[in-house]
């Protein structure tokens, strides 16, 4: 508990950057003293783009692949003013660096960027960058024994609406998916369903399907590209494991091998069990621990 509250409190006072025109800050700060005003549009409508990442062997993970997501979720929410790629990379450099010994006591740390328009559409934008704390217990749990899953009734927002290709803070439906499905099971995530009733996502993972020697994703234009299933269909197609595209309907869940579950803090895990909204078990992957193909995967994914 002593080493807990230590690196919490040493996450709270360490260098984030951060810029907000409407309060005058633009630099390097104690990451406690990064405040968004209440007039900033990230607070007052939700409109924030976030990208999420983290290290391994203290290095960015696929930080080409989160930079080109995060140009394009800037795109549909219609923020500018903000560093471009090259620039970012240099920032992100930097605060791993200015938080060395954070860092180095923690092992691998996570990464986090936000940008809001600022307090009115076309303003300069509020801007951050800083580190993130993984909970390493957590994280080597989930990747051994698995999580449990429940599927919600909480809907995703139609794409009509925004595009799920962009990664932003406006995450409700997740937050009431969570909620419901840790009311039912403890330490549950909960997915979202789709509008034609297949399922999509969680609030901490991208799902797919384990069938035999395939793997099957939902369609691409039903979910953000997460960057760890890039990495994780980058690797099958290197193991030689077919990969297809599908939606992941109820039925297919319950005749799947596994369910992979895939996300930036935890990398590659499991759920052990699959619940409806009312917590009957639709499938039961408590033994997929065993599972040849996910072993092979999981041995795999941290890169050399």
């Amino acid at each position: 508990m002593t080493n807990l509250m230590s690196s919490q409190q040493q996450f709270a006072s360490h260098q984030a950057y951060f810029v907000c025109p409407s309060i005058q800050r633009d630099g390097w700060l104690p990451f406690d003293q990064v405040c968004l005003p209440v007039d900033d549009l990230g607070f007052r409508q939700g409109v924030t783009a976030v990208e999420r990442m983290r290290t391994y062997h203290g290095v960015p993970f696929r930080l080409n692949d989160h930079l080109r997501r995060w140009a394009g979720t800037l795109q549909v929410v219609r923020i500018g003013d903000v560093p471009p790629p090259e620039t970012l990379g240099q920032v992100i450099q930097e605060a791993l660096a200015r938080n060395a010994t954070l860092v180095a006591a923690e092992k691998e740390v996570g990464i986090t960027m936000w940008a809001t328009p600022g307090i009115q559409p076309g303003a300069a934008a509020t801007f951050a960058v800083h580190l993130n704390r993984i909970d390493h217990a957590a994280v080597e749990e989930r990747q051994s024994t698995g999580q449990p899953v429940v599927l919600c009734d909480v809907v995703q927002p139609p794409t009509q609406t925004w595009p799920r290709h962009a990664k932003v803070r406006c995450r409700l439906h997740y937050y009431l998916a969570d909620a419901h499905a840790r009311s039912l099971v403890p330490d549950a995530t909960g997915v979202l369903a789709d509008c034609d009733g297949s399922w999509t996502e969680s609030s901490v993972a991208s799902i797919a399907l384990v069938s035999g020697r395939e793997i099957a994703f939902a369609p691409a234009a039903q979910v953000l590209p997460g960057i760890t299933q890039l990495h994780v269909r980058t690797l099958a197609k290197d193991l030689a494991i077919d990969v297809t595209e599908r939606r992941l309907t109820t039925d297919r869940i319950a005749r799947a091998d596994a369910m992979l579950l895939m996300g930036t803090d935890t990398g590659l895990w499991f759920a052990n069990r699959v619940h409806d909204s009312r917590a009957f078990v639709i499938a039961d992957f408590a033994g997929v621990q065993q599972c040849e193909l996910v072993t092979e995967l999981q041995q795999r994914f941290v890169p050399k």
